[in-house]
C-alpha cells in the first residue's frame, strides 16, 4: 500500500480515522482512541491548529492509510513539549512511514521556531512493544527510549475490600462546581511528570467530565474540609467506559493526588471506591495505565491486584534545542 495524497484532517475524517486506528491497534497497540466520537473530540480539541498540524494520507482508492498529528503540550521549565502521533495502516510501505515521520519532525521544528529563536523543545511519541520497524525508524532519527507505559487490568472481585480515610477528608462525586479547582489540582499533581497533559481551561472539560466516555458513577473527588491554600480538592479520579473490551470494562483514566496529600492512602481509597461502584454498575474489569518509572504507583496497583494485560507501549523522546541567543 502506498500513500498518493496528503491532506489536512477535518472533523469529517473521524469515522475513517477511527477505522484506521482500529486496524493499527489490532496489530501494534499504543493506546489510540478507536471510536469516531472520541476521534472527533480529539480533532476538535486541536482547534485552529487542526489544518496546520495534522495530515491524512490517502491511497490510490482514496482510503485513509496514514495519519500524522503534532500537538503543542505547553511549556514546562522553559521547554516546549510537543506530542507526535503517527499512525500507519499495517500494509503501508516503509517509505510511506518514513515520509510520515519526516513530516512530523519538520512540523515540530516549525512549532518550536514559532516560540522564538531560542525556544527549546522536547518531542514525545509512542511505539508499540512489537513494532521493531517503527522503533528502529525512531532511534535512527535521534529518539531515545525513556519509559514503558504498562497497561494493567483487574477483574472486579465479588466482595471488594474497603479502606478508611484520614480525618477531615470526604469522597464525593465529581461536581461541576469544582471543575476549575479539579483542573488546578490535576496540574499540580502532574507538575513533575514531563509527559503529562496539563490542560488549560479550554481543553480541561474534554479531558474530564466532557469526555464522550466519562463515567460519573466511578469518578470522584477527595475533598478536604479545611485547606490552607483554598483548594479543597486533595485528589481526584476520572473513569471512562472501555467500549473496545470484550467484557464490560471501565478505565481509570486519570488518577492523582496533590503532593501535600500523598502517602496517606488516598489513591487506594479512590480506587477501591471505583471497584465497589464497578461491581454495582455491572463492570467486570478495570483498566489503567502507569509508567514503569512510577514505581510507587506500580507497586500500589499490584498490591490491589492489577496485572499486566500485554498491551503496554514504549515512550520515546528527542530534544530540539533552539539556537543560542547572541
Amino acid at each position: 500500500m502506498k500513500v498518493l495524497t496528503w491532506i489536512p484532517a477535518t472533523p469529517e475524517d473521524a469515522v475513517p480515522l477511527a477505522a484506521l486506528f482500529r486496524h493499527a491497534e489490532a496489530i501494534a497497540p499504543v493506546g489510540l482512541d478507536q471510536h469516531a466520537e472520541i476521534v472527533r473530540t480529539r480533532l476538535a480539541g486541536l482547534g485552529p491548529d487542526l489544518a496546520r498540524h495534522t495530515r491524512v494520507g490517502l491511497d490510490g482508492q482514496g482510503a485513509v492509510a496514514a495519519y500524522a498529528e503534532v500537538a503543542d503540550m505547553g511549556v514546562a521549565d522553559g521547554v516546549l513539549r510537543i506530542r507526535l502521533t503517527g499512525v500507519a495502516h499495517p500494509e503501508l510501505a516503509g517509505d510511506g512511514r518514513a515520509e510520515l515521520h519526516r513530516w512530523l519532525v519538520d512540523q515540530a521544528e516549525q512549532l518550536r521556531r514559532a516560540g522564538g529563536p531560542t525556544q527549546a523543545a522536547v518531542l514525545g511519541t509512542r511505539c508499540a512493544e512489537n513494532d521493531s520497524t517503527g522503533f528502529r525508524l525512531l532511534t535512527e532519527n535521534g529518539f531515545t527510549l525513556v519509559r514503558h507505559e504498562r497497561d494493567l487490568v483487574l477483574t472486579v472481585p465479588e466482595l471488594p475490600p474497603t479502606v478508611g480515610l484520614p480525618p477531615g477528608l470526604a469522597l464525593e462525586p465529581v461536581d461541576e462546581r469544582y471543575q476549575e479547582l479539579a483542573r488546578l489540582a490535576h496540574n499540580e499533581a502532574y507538575a513533575q511528570s514531563p509527559a503529562a497533559v496539563r490542560p488549560d481551561q479550554r481543553t480541561w472539560p474534554q479531558h474530564a467530565i466532557a469526555h464522550p466516555q466519562f463515567l460519573p458513577d466511578l469518578s470522584c473527588l477527595l475533598l478536604a474540609e479545611e485547606d490552607q491554600d483554598e483548594n479543597p480538592v486533595a485528589a481526584f479520579l476520572f473513569a471512562l467506559t472501555d467500549d473496545d473490551a470484550d467484557e464490560p470494562t471501565a478505565i481509570l483514566h486519570c488518577l492523582g493526588t496533590r503532593p501535600s496529600w500523598r502517602r496517606q492512602g488516598l489513591a487506594t481509597a479512590m480506587i477501591l471506591r471505583a471497584v465497589h461502584r464497578a461491581r454495582s454498575s455491572g463492570f467486570r474489569r478495570l483498566r489503567l495505565q502507569v509508567s514503569d518509572t512510577n514505581q510507587p504507583a506500580l507497586a500500589l496497583y499490584r498490591r490491589i491486584g492489577f496485572t499486566e494485560s500485554g498491551r503496554g507501549y514504549a515512550v520515546l523522546m528527542r530534544q530540539l534545542a533552539g539556537p543560542t541567543a547572541e
